[in-house]
């Protein structure tokens, strides 16, 4: 077996505080205890507050991919037309899931180092007014770019459109509000910029989004692990469980909800923004070219980095990997071997993980034969991060 990393700096799961460690290794409890229930209700709030709204929350019991397939089929109709904003893979993605519940996808699509236009948006809503739902990705792991959901949602709502967001490494990263930014149901994940365990999906969910599941043709999605109405009609309106709710997980996600809000939402976005920028002013120092084509569409959540010339996806990071133990990521799907992530999310959303990081990457680059002057990547990174902690 290989020897575990040292650090995990990559594009999710991310590695947990010693808190949530040891809040998620509390007892199991039996989900109909008393105090587990009381538990269960916190996190609720919790994340209500996370997420900056008034909706309604939910926490299906399955890794994100889960919450945005059932965004799908609770939603989507048989005919329903769906614009699917296409910025990255996952937004590429989506179309299977809007098709496999009978839905018409049309298509607004960009360059996967790019972002989508908002009023390229409009454009395409005015010129399809039988469009009923819309799809994005506010952060594009894999492209570690981010569309600018907050203008493209109001204009949705311009034109009586519902809005599905995949927010899953979003949420924490940025500041936002699905009232605020025109959200009918967004996805999001604990395992991200939120710092904390795998296996939940976290959902926030308006008016008109039930309104719509409830009156989905033919039938509504009702008695099933997809269905996010079975949530409504158990949880929130009898305080049951439509199934065993995964406790541990639980524990966790209520040990980083509280960390995050005690910390405040503003500076833990505003410590993932300014440790990204560190991250993409050390890149370039290293003469190294960003993947996103815009400095000001890079996400918080990783930084990705075109793969130099001379050195192969796997040959680097298995080298970071196995001789000084960083696992950071490649490529996705149809980016595998054009660029490296470097992760910098929840705990690692600091100086002293990004100056390890850019260090070994230094060494690293060097080993494999690129020329490099050790100290700058981590030097100009140091220097971007000037007043970090001052206001602390």
């Amino acid at each position: 077996m290989d020897n575990w990393p040292i650090m995990t700096l990559s594009g999710g799961p991310v590695e947990l505080t010693e808190r949530t460690l040891r809040d998620q290794s509390r007892p199991v409890l039996y989900h109909y205890d008393p105090a587990f229930i009381e538990l269960y209700e916190r996190t609720c709030q919790l994340l209500q507050q996370v997420f900056q709204t008034r909706y309604d929350v939910v926490m299906m019991q399955g890794e994100a991919i889960l919450g945005l397939e059932a965004a799908a089929a609770c939603l989507i109709s048989p005919g329903d037309k769906v614009l699917n904003l296409v910025s990255g893979v996952f937004g590429k993605w989506y179309q299977l899931y809007i098709e496999k519940y009978g839905g018409e996808t049309i298509e607004l699509a960009v360059p996967y180092n790019e972002a989508i236009d908002p009023e390229d948006v409009r454009r395409a809503l005015a010129q399809n007014p039988s469009i009923k739902f819309l799809s994005v990705v506010h952060s594009e792991t894999p492209s570690a770019t981010v569309n600018p959901v907050q203008h493209i949602g109001p204009i949705a709502k311009e034109f009586g459109v519902l809005t599905i967001v995949d927010t899953v490494s979003g949420l924490g990263g940025e500041l936002l509000s699905p009232e605020a930014w025109g959200i009918d149901l967004a996805v999001a994940g604990p395992q991200k910029c939120l710092g904390g365990s795998p296996g939940l999906s976290l959902m926030s969910i308006s008016p008109d989004a039930w309104r719509v599941m409830e009156q989905k043709r033919p039938a509504p999605v009702r008695g099933s692990f997809m269905s996010i109405l079975d949530w409504k009609d158990t949880w929130l309106e009898r305080r049951v469980f439509p199934y065993t709710p995964s406790v541990s997980l639980v524990y966790a996600l209520e040990s980083v909800l509280t960390q995050v809000l005690e910390e405040g939402l503003e500076h833990f976005a505003a410590r993932h923004a300014a440790v990204a920028r560190a991250c993409r002013a050390g890149v370039k120092a290293l003469g190294l070219e960003l993947w996103a084509a815009r400095e000001e569409i890079a996400g918080v959540a990783v930084t990705g980095v075109k793969i130099p010339a001379g050195i192969e996806d796997k040959q680097l990071r298995n080298h970071m990997r196995d001789r000084y133990g960083v696992m950071i990521s490649g490529g996705y799907g149809e980016l595998a071997g054009q660029l490296f992530r470097l992760g910098h999310m929840g705990k690692a959303a600091h100086p002293t993980y990004l100056a390890a990081q850019l260090a070994i990457l230094e060494r690293s680059l060097a080993d494999l034969g690129r020329p490099v002057e050790f100290g700058a990547g981590v030097g100009a990174a140091m220097a971007a991060l000037e007043g970090w902690g001052v206001a602390e």
